[in-house]
């Protein structure tokens, strides 16, 4: 019988970090196996289509991909969900969190346009500098972006919202202040929904969560529940965990507050061979 593998990308698929690739050579070597096996895979992440288009190179197989935390959806080659935010909602949303909240930096995914960032703080050649070398270091994984606020703001407002993500710091502060916001987030605006990443938030259309797009992908092709196992390491992970409890795994690395919802705790993508495919060759 045919199994599905749920995979989050960033500190799951793509960990360890390697410069000159997207997915690390063990991972690689696993997937392949996995799908000649007769198995499916479905890349879960919050990256856009450009980045799934990487991965399946590198893999050089099929793979499907749940994108922008839910909001994009493609299998077997079809577009079976595509549902931006409204576009007078994100802005509400958007206003809201710089008057209340005061981030450092409020960034944008919008269809067919690189990631849009707003400076929030004036802190802008700050930022800029910082954020080019977080982008230097993905290096194979980086995506293009650009820096203006005005930029954003046109996009927010005519463009397909696929994913607005709120930045707080790296910092210990940072990230506990964007877990804390996430909640108050989630209860106070129902049209959206928020999950938490680290020092971000991460909102994108109601009811668009990894979660529930994998739940959406699953009952479109026919996979029964049982057959899906899912693996992810961060807060917008944690309703994957939920909802297909029995096969779920989270990396070592992950927060406790994270991993305490996932069934299995491991350190590496493709230690899974040994625990899945052997599993079903008994």
């Amino acid at each position: 019988m045919s199994k599905l593998l749920a995979l989050d990308l960033d500190g799951t698929l793509f960990y360890p970090h390697r410069f000159f690739r997207c997915v690390p050579k063990k991972n690689v070597k696993f997937l392949r196996k996995w799908i000649d096996a007769g198995n499916e895979v479905v890349l879960v992440s919050s990256r856009g289509p450009e980045t799934m288009e990487k991965i399946k190179e590198e893999i050089d197989r099929d793979v499907d991909f749940i994108s922008y935390t839910s909001s994009y959806i493609v299998a077997k080659g079809e577009v079976i969900k595509d549902e931006p935010v409204k576009n007078d909602l994100a802005e509400l949303v958007v206003a809201m969190i710089e008057k209340e909240h005061n981030p450092i930096a409020i960034l944008g995914n919008f269809g067919g346009r690189p990631l849009a960032i707003k400076s929030v703080k004036g802190a802008g050649k700050i930022l800029l500098g910082l954020y080019w070398l977080y982008w230097f270091f993905q290096g194979k994984k980086h995506e293009k972006y650009i820096l203006n606020n005005k930029v954003f703001d046109e996009y927010l407002k005519h463009d397909n919202v696929y994913k607005v993500m709120v930045f707080f710091g790296f910092s210990k502060k940072g990230k506990n202040y964007a877990k804390n916001i996430n909640k108050e987030i989630r209860e106070t605006i129902p049209q959206i929904e928020s999950s938490w990443a680290g020092p971000t938030i991460e909102v994108t259309p109601q009811n668009c969560s990894k979660g529930k797009g994998l739940e959406y992908y699953c009952e479109h092709l026919g996979i029964n529940k049982k057959d899906v196992y899912v693996v992810g390491d961060s807060g917008n992970d944690i309703n994957m965990f939920k909802l297909f409890n029995e096969n779920s795994y989270v990396m070592k690395h992950a927060y406790p507050s994270v991993k305490k919802h996932a069934k299995h705790v491991i350190s590496r993508v493709y230690k899974l061979d040994k625990i899945l495919l052997n599993k079903e060759g008994d």
